[in-house]
């Protein structure tokens, strides 16, 4: 696990490093980049350029600099280089930051020339970034999404967010602000105008989809060295806009659901992906129209049965699809039941053509997670019901059971699908496909049904089920390693699995935990600080110490078993946050007594970057002079309730009790 994300980390890099390789490469053989033609001195200018920005600037003012002098020396060559594959990455990667004549001039240049530029492969992403830059300048600083604005600042910001927040903030005049609110509204209509030319447009549908989201004050950052997509998409924020233009933006959905082509459209790469970025904006710009916009899509085009092929290898090419009452079974449908054994793989439900493309199966997925109540129970009636096993158990289609678990709505709808599932545990587990089983759990958690059920399912999945008591004992272990009895025994390793984790941690939070809780308190200390101590099983704790139906014994039982270990936890990065959260839970003379097992080891706390932060915030030096006044001082110090007037007062009244011994 840990292995694929480091690498899933590097791949930008490498990207990037490979994109510039090969750009000298080709230089030596006279190709000065793709696209538009432009000579050797022009392209060693960019490349080094992108160079200096790949190797990255300390202040904003540097790149502010940078982007001014570089935009200046593209003066009355603007779509000329634009237009070349070198220097629209320069461009694109600056645009963000030069100041409003140069963007002014840009959109005026750009202005004259739509038509050829939204489909050029690469002033197409110079003219995109461009639109996105004029939103953010357009709104302003006016966020709707303040928490989520306030969340982001607090960790270090990246690239996107230092883009963001300098146009957000920079002291830009209302006349180029006003400017930047018409580019916005010029591109957009013009979008809107040429739907027939741009829909199945590689390029210019990338635009479309950028000021659909700018016309709801909906922002996703588009970075020149990186992928954009679903992971960018959850890190959206909300914005206010004028209020003309959402009514524009409705104007998209109301022209495309009229066309012929409709129906064909989820199964299109990039008319697909425009469907699902309108969705996105209904969410927020009128629900009402959502609904009526997902139906219409769901009745027209995913409802259609599959290609003619397909359904000859299913036997039944006149299959229709519709709505039963919950007791009838599909007409065409042999979904096997839970006891069928062997034949449940030649005896698979038909599925509608929805399931056999990756394009409308993100478009389904898109649609589950904004859908409101009605919505998502007629997707979960005409398209899951009677097939959710099946398609749990499929690579291309568990993603889309996993997000109806995670929106659905109706404790009805819920338990149907559970009871569809709840005989598939153990398979899904064998087969890998572990987050369909972590999203079962977490629906339970959410909708406070079927828990005591699903604890039973796993259990049996587990092969801890049963009168054995001291196998009953092995399902915390089985249960965070996903693996069953018979492979525990002989599992000595510290792995923890995601999703194990995920699943200790809603069960934790069940009504009735006492189960697991009794099975994790009943594990040695070696055995819990060696789960503790690695980034997935340090989040259980989190869970055991907050979960309200957990009670004061038991975490006072949890905190007295880790003695001896909280400096083992202290010096990880991992297991300083167990220690962190236990100390909080914990009584004062429980307090008193981690104090003492880590002072005891002071020089082996200090060697270690975590384990400084751990003796500085809770003042080992204070305690080394006097355990009670410690004692008395640092439960007012990590108070986070306290007011600042009170805890100035705390201050003094400290300084004022130490007074004497240190003087």
């Amino acid at each position: 696990m840990q292995t694929e994300d480091k690498a899933k980390r590097k791949r930008p890099k490498r990207k990037g490093n490979r994109f510039m390789r090969n750009a000298k490469g080709f230089a030596k053989q006279g190709i000065f980049g793709r696209g538009t033609h432009i000579d050797d001195e022009q392209f060693s200018y960019f490349i080094n350029i992108l160079d200096a920005m790949k190797a990255g600037f300390e202040e904003v003012e540097e790149r502010v600099n940078m982007a001014n002098n570089v935009f200046e020396q593209t003066n009355d060559q603007e779509i000329h280089l634009s237009s070349n594959q070198i220097v629209s990455k320069a461009l694109e990667s600056l645009v963000g930051f030069v100041d409003d004549a140069q963007l002014e001039r840009y959109f005026n240049k750009f202005g004259d020339n739509l038509r050829p530029l939204c489909s050029d492969r690469f002033a197409s992403h110079v003219l995109q970034k461009m639109l996105e830059i004029a939103f953010l300048r357009g709104v302003g600083k006016k966020s709707v999404d303040q928490e989520q604005s306030d969340a982001a600042k607090r960790a270090k910001p990246d690239a996107a967010q230092v883009e963001e927040e300098y146009n957000l903030g920079a002291d830009f005049s209302e006349d180029h602000r006003e400017k930047c609110r018409q580019f916005v509204l010029r591109i957009s209509k013009f979008m809107l105008n040429n739907l027939e030319d741009f829909v199945w447009d590689t390029c210019a549908s990338h635009i479309m989809r950028t000021a659909i989201l700018s016309l709801v004050g909906m922002h996703v950052p588009k970075i020149a060295f990186e992928k954009g997509g679903a992971e960018m998409a959850k890190h959206r924020k909300l914005y206010e806009v004028p209020d003309e233009w959402p009514e524009v933006m409705k104007e998209f959905p109301q022209r495309l659901e009229m066309w012929p082509q409709f129906a064909d459209f989820p199964y299109q790469e990039h008319s697909s992906a425009l469907l699902g970025v309108i969705c996105l904006a209904l969410s927020v710009a009128d629900k009402s129209m959502l609904k009526h916009f997902g139906k219409k899509i769901l009745t027209i085009s995913l409802l259609k049965p599959n290609d003619a092929e397909e359904e000859k290898k299913n036997g039944d090419t006149d299959a229709k699809i519709e709505i039963k009452d919950d007791d009838d079974v599909e007409e065409g449908s042999t979904q096997p039941r839970p006891d069928d054994g062997d034949n449940q793989d030649v005896q698979a439900p038909v599925l509608p053509k929805v399931f056999h493309h990756q394009s409308s199966v993100i478009l389904l997925e898109t649609i589950l997670g904004v859908a409101g109540a009605k919505l998502l129970t007629q997707l979960y009636a005409m398209l899951f019901c009677g097939r959710v096993a099946n398609l749990a158990q499929q690579h291309e289609t568990n993603f889309s059971v996993q997000r109806l678990l995670q929106h659905i709505k109706e404790a009805s709808d819920f338990e149907a699908v559970f009871s569809e599932l709840q005989p598939q545990v153990e398979g899904l587990l064998k087969m890998g496909y572990t987050g369909v089983v972590s999203a079962l759990s977490a629906a339970c958690l959410r909708l406070g049904t079927k828990q005591a059920q699903m604890i039973a399912a796993l259990q049996s999945a587990l092969h801890v089920s049963g009168g054995d008591k001291e196998k009953s004992k092995l399902f915390f272990n089985c249960l965070v390693k996903l693996k069953p009895s018979e492979v525990v025994g002989s599992d000595e390793s510290g792995f923890v699995h995601l999703h194990g984790s995920l699943i200790a941690q809603h069960i934790l939070q069940f009504n009735k935990p006492i189960f697991l809780v009794n099975c994790i308190l009943d594990l040695s200390a070696t055995q819990l600080s060696q789960v503790f101590n690695t980034p997935n099983g340090s989040h259980i704790v989190d869970a055991f110490m907050q979960s309200k139906y957990i009670g004061e014994k038991s975490r006072e039982r949890l905190i007295r078993q880790l003695e001896g270990f909280y400096v083992d936890l202290a010096i990880t990065r991992h297991g300083s946050r167990v220690l962190e959260q236990c100390f909080q839970a914990a009584q004062e003379a429980q307090k008193l007594r981690i104090a003492k097992e880590l002072f005891s080891k002071a020089s082996m706390l200090k060697g270690s970057p975590y384990g400084r932060l751990i003796y500085t915030k809770y003042r080992m030096d204070t305690y080394k002079l006097s355990p009670s006044q410690w004692q008395e001082s640092l439960s007012k110090h990590l108070d986070p309730d306290q007011p600042k007037e009170a805890k100035r007062k705390t201050a003094k009244s400290a300084a004022d009790a130490f007074k004497d011994i240190l003087s």
